[in-house]
């Protein structure tokens, strides 16, 4: 019999959500700016763990208006957004339809989507979305990664012992997305691009269960540093059942919840609450709405919607800085050029 581990610090934080979504709707959707921008923050953070920096402009620069910067940053900015907004926007869907588990396939999509424009570019050797055909060190680990003879029976012990805690509610929400990717982790099933697809799963069970992507912090040493800490505390025990694995023992589900209950997770738990709270403050108190970027509308309409006054906008209009056309004696624009100006805007700011 399994014990439940049962955890109401974050009944308020389920709440907010609820109710975030109860307003708003679909929110998880690239047409809607205000997710659209904390999307944004979270390529440009999960790109920087793997020492790749793009910053805000150039970020829109290859997403919204096809320019191309260096190569490789061009290809790791793509590939996060196609993988992670598709497999995202799946997730919500499969949570509405209270249809939500992991798949063995779906693990390898994440993959083949981030890791494509790289395959092209040359920087990746071998198939996208294949397992790894040899045994690798990683950088900034004290683990090692499942033998690569027993990466298939260790990633099917993970999806099976996911599963099941989520059909059974053994975990809550976020616990289980953070053990699932220290565990996702330490198998490291592929050649390159692990970090960057454990991050977009567990940004994917997180959605799959109801709450939100967040943006793990990478962009500067001390972000980075804490983040592999955290993991580093959290992954003895996933070593201990890849040896038992290893030495043709087939561990189970129950072997695997006791083993959890002995590490460290807590430090990581925290971690991604903290980001999952400032996610839904942003959202809370943001401008949100669900139009259409190619919308054109009147100023009016665009100030009440954004929380801008028309006189502010109409400044904007005159000193070039926002395109629009006059139709009788009402000026019109396009909801994704404001979005850009506002985006710009932030970006002046971070730097």
């Amino acid at each position: 019999m399994v014990r439940k581990v049962r955890n109401n610090k974050n009944l308020a934080l389920d709440l907010e959500i609820k109710e975030i979504k109860k307003r708003f709707g679909n929110l998880i959707n690239v047409t809607n700016a205000e997710w659209y921008s904390l999307f944004k923050d979270e390529i440009r953070n999960s790109i920087a763990i793997e020492g790749v920096f793009a910053n805000r402009q150039e970020l829109i620069d290859v997403l919204e208006h096809n320019k191309r910067t260096d190569k490789q940053k061009a290809a790791s900015i793509l590939g996060y957004f196609e993988a992670a907004s598709s497999m995202y926007e799946y997730a919500n869907n499969q949570f509405q339809e209270n249809e939500f588990e992991l798949r063995m396939a779906d693990i390898k999509q994440i993959h083949t989507l981030l890791m494509r424009y790289e395959k092209d570019l040359g920087t990746y050797v071998g198939e996208v979305g294949d397992f790894r055909k040899s045994n690798v060190q990683v950088a900034h680990a004290t683990f090692k990664p499942v033998d690569v003879f027993y990466i298939r029976p260790a990633m099917q012990l993970f999806i099976q012992w996911f599963n099941a805690s989520l059909k059974k509610h053994v975990y809550p929400e976020i616990f289980l997305s953070a053990v699932a990717h220290v565990w996702f982790e330490t198998i490291h099933p592929f050649r390159d691009g692990n970090g960057r697809v454990g991050r977009i799963l567990l940004s994917y069970t997180l959605i799959g269960q109801g709450l939100f992507n967040i943006a793990i912090k990478g962009i500067a040493k001390q972000e980075r540093d804490q983040y592999y800490d955290c993991l580093e505390k959290a992954d003895t025990c996933f070593e201990e059942i890849h040896q038992q694995i290893e030495k043709g023992e087939k561990p189970k589900t129950l072997d695997v919840h006791k083993l959890i209950r002995k590490n460290d997770f807590e430090p990581f738990v925290e971690m991604i609450t903290k980001l999952l709270q400032t996610t839904v403050r942003r959202l809370k108190d943001s401008r949100l709405t669900n139009i259409d970027p190619s919308a054109v509308l009147p100023l009016r309409d665009l100030g009440r919607l954004y929380n801008y006054s028309q006189d502010y906008l109409r400044n904007l209009i005159n000193r070039g800085h926002l395109n629009a056309h006059k139709k009788g004696k009402l000026w019109y624009v396009r909801a994704s050029d404001l979005i850009h100006y506002i985006n710009k805007i932030e970006g002046q700011k971070e730097k």
